[in-house]
């Protein structure tokens, strides 16, 4: 059970959400961006250190919290990618009140945390309304019109989404007599609409096909950070939430393998192949999101047999790859004024650092070895093989495929990079896409170390649910 002394286990939420109110005191005296910034990216690195030493060795649960080495890995993965876009507010023109951005920010990802750690459909759905409504006002606090139109798009799904796991919950509760996961239910039939409505409510959020429509145009038309981080940190705390919620409800899930097997190959195709014809490199990226959905859901055909605990450290380690390199490929955006694939014509030559870098992340997120996005694809891949069913092999063959598709579109970034001459205008050094680079390769040449690192903190799939019963 939870008591008042265990609450110290949730420091690393309650100290994002202490920078938030800091951030918005501090502003009343000055509203300089550094200063805001800098607030901003110590106390999410504060609650990121905790989070990092804190001890999971067994689940900490009261019913409507749950508290393990999963909620630990996902913090972590989480953190990571909103550390990198709270530090690339500072070079992009956001507003006129960065210290209301960032509370606004620290706030959304204060309420993320909570909402993996939450094993209550009301408390999932409290925490992930506090991370909606922010990011709403996130996305439309700049200053041109395409990021006003992104925001009313994000918004018009987001509401529609929310209706939906409202009414989810609502059935659920009908069905089981209660709200927290994992109950059995009395009505069938009930239960089995609640969580088909709970899986489109969510499947919205994490823009899967055919629910992803209003991503390309909010990543797109949103700000550098904005599209970084809900490209990264919103989109793995919707799959862990998601996650949670069908692992907790073996009943529902197991009728939905192949289902999932659908969505997961047509998210990811969709994605890979309309990537290929754009000349946009940020929209190109934008459809990119769309296919590392596809990515990320075959996790899902794992469910319920031996392979899972394999199956949620790749997890982790592919969501830690792409956290790095969707928000350091988002936030090299903010070097160029012009996001046209022509602009990248000689950037060897204008910016070596720049080149490599963006080239480095662009190779991880095809899956190219020796980077933390080949070893995070080839485990997921790995574990969804070892369930040893035709349809995850089939599954496999074709994320294989769509994977060789993806170095298409962005080989082609690197070779305007590189062996095509273009302008001659310097490229502002962009020192978060260098770090983001570094770390994809450093933990991808170390992988054995971050491989063993999460199986050290994580218990099994089972231990972790049974905390919550």
């Amino acid at each position: 059970m939870i008591t008042l002394g265990n609450y110290d286990y949730l420091w690393n939420v309650f100290v994002l959400f202490i920078g938030a109110f800091v951030a918005l005191f501090v502003s009343l005296a000055t509203e300089r961006r550094s200063v805001m910034v800098a607030i901003g990216a110590v106390f999410v690195s504060i609650s990121l250190i905790i989070t990092i030493f804190q001890n999971f060795s067994f689940p900490i649960a009261d019913g409507n919290i749950l508290l393990s080495g999963f909620s630990k890995l996902f913090f972590i993965a989480i953190l990571i990618p909103g550390l990198l876009s709270v530090i690339g507010m500072s070079k992009s023109p956001l507003s006129k009140k960065p210290g209301l951005m960032i509370f606004i920010f620290l706030i959304s990802l204060g309420f993320m945390l909570l909402a993996i750690a939450s094993y209550n459909l009301l408390f999932i759905f409290v925490a992930f309304e506090g991370v909606s409504i922010p990011t709403y006002v996130l996305a439309a606090y700049g200053k041109s019109d395409n990021e006003l139109e992104a925001a009313i798009k994000y918004f018009i799904v987001g509401a529609f989404s929310t209706g939906l796991i409202i009414f989810g919950i609502s059935l659920y509760y009908v069905a089981t007599g209660t709200l927290s996961l994992g109950a059995t239910p009395s009505f069938h039939s009930i239960y089995y609409l609640a969580m088909g409505l709970l899986v489109f409510g969510f499947g919205f959020k994490l823009a899967i096909f055919p629910l992803h429509g209003w991503a390309i145009d909010t990543y797109t038309g949103a700000s550098n950070p904005v599209s970084s981080y809900l490209s990264t940190s919103s989109k793995i705390m919707t799959l862990i939430v998601l996650l949670n919620i069908l692992f907790a409800s073996p009943l529902f899930f197991n009728y939905l393998k192949i289902l999932f097997a659908i969505i997961a190959i047509l998210t990811m195709t969709f994605g890979n192949v309309v990537a290929i014809s754009q000349n946009n490199v940020k929209r190109m990226l934008a459809y990119s999101s769309i296919a590392q959905a596809g990515y990320l859901s075959v996790v899902f055909l794992v469910a319920g047999t031996g392979a899972i605990d394999l199956a949620v450290i790749s997890l982790f380690m592919y969501a830690l790859a792409y956290g790095f390199m969707k928000a350091g490929s988002f936030l090299a955006m903010d070097s160029l004024g012009n996001y046209d694939i022509e602009n990248f014509s000689g950037m060897w030559k204008r910016n070596p650092a720049f080149a490599v870098s963006f080239a480095v992340l662009l190779l991880s997120l095809a899956g190219f070895p020796g980077t933390l996005g080949f070893i995070g694809k080839y485990f997921l891949f790995l574990s969804v093989l070892s369930t040893g069913t035709p349809l995850a092999y089939l599954v496999v063959i074709i994320s294989v495929i769509n994977s060789v598709v993806s170095f298409y579109y962005y080989g082609r970034v690197i070779i305007y990079m590189f062996w095509r001459e273009g302008v001659k205008e310097k490229v502002a050094n962009n020192y978060l896409l260098y770090s983001s680079a570094f770390f994809t390769v450093l933990f991808g040449v170390l992988y054995f170390l971050v491989f063993s690192y999460a199986q050290s903190i994580f218990p099994s799939v089972l231990t972790h649910f049974m905390g919550g019963i």
